[in-house]
């Protein structure tokens, strides 16, 4: 009996011997991070992450738009400022129409083309030659579908490719269609569109003075 009592004795000796080295092995076991917080610590890391990539984009951004909102306003200030230029040197040249054209005149009582035109820019501190084929050299070139009111129109009446008359485009369609106001020979100031057999088979090219 003594020996049964001795073994059972021994046996739950070692029984708890066990069990707490078991229990002292885990709680000294510095490295262990139980798995659920593992992974909680592991999204906390990459979402701190992605938001301060997604705020260093939103700072690029505010830093980039104000930049091109600056440059837009500029630009849209210029077109204003070109459109209402345009709009006066218009308006003005409207006022000579009907004046009787004169060969050399320059006043409203006769009148020709470069004069015409002269007049007109002169009026808003644009200087301009006197002459059409010195006009014609000019701001810069642009093609027929480029063309918008306020351009200059150049023609050769006499043939071949020397400038001899100027007109100031007066409105262009949104098809397309291109009036001028010049000083015509037969007419006086007048509006004709590009597109009359006389004047396309003479025009020349364009030339834009306000840009």
């Amino acid at each position: 009996m003594r020996g049964v009592n001795l073994l059972i004795i021994v046996t739950f000796s070692v029984l708890a011997t066990s069990c707490g080295s078991l229990i002292s092995t885990t709680q000294s076991n510095s490295s262990y991070v139980p798995l659920e917080r593992s992974y909680y610590a592991q999204s906390s890391i990459i979402n701190k992450k992605l938001f301060a990539e997604n705020k260093s984009e939103e700072v690029k951004s505010v830093r980039i738009q104000p930049e091109k909102s600056a440059i837009e306003e500029l630009n849209n200030i210029h077109m204003m400022a070109m459109n209402s230029f345009v709009t006066q040197i218009l308006s003005e040249a409207e006022t000579y129409l009907g004046v009787p054209y004169r060969y050399g005149g320059t006043t409203r009582r006769g009148i020709d083309c470069s004069a015409f035109v002269q007049s007109v820019f002169q009026l808003f501190n644009h200087e301009l030659p006197r002459v059409s084929a010195a006009q014609a050299k000019e701001g810069r070139l642009v093609s027929t579908e480029e063309l918008r009111a306020g351009d200059l129109l150049f023609f050769a009446t006499n043939g071949g490719s020397r400038v001899s008359h100027v007109g100031i485009v007066h409105n262009v369609s949104d098809e397309g269609d291109v009036e001028f106001i010049h000083a015509s020979t037969s007419q006086g100031v007048t509006v004709t569109p590009l597109s009359n057999s006389y004047w396309s088979k003479r025009y020349l090219y364009a030339k834009r003075i306000i840009d």
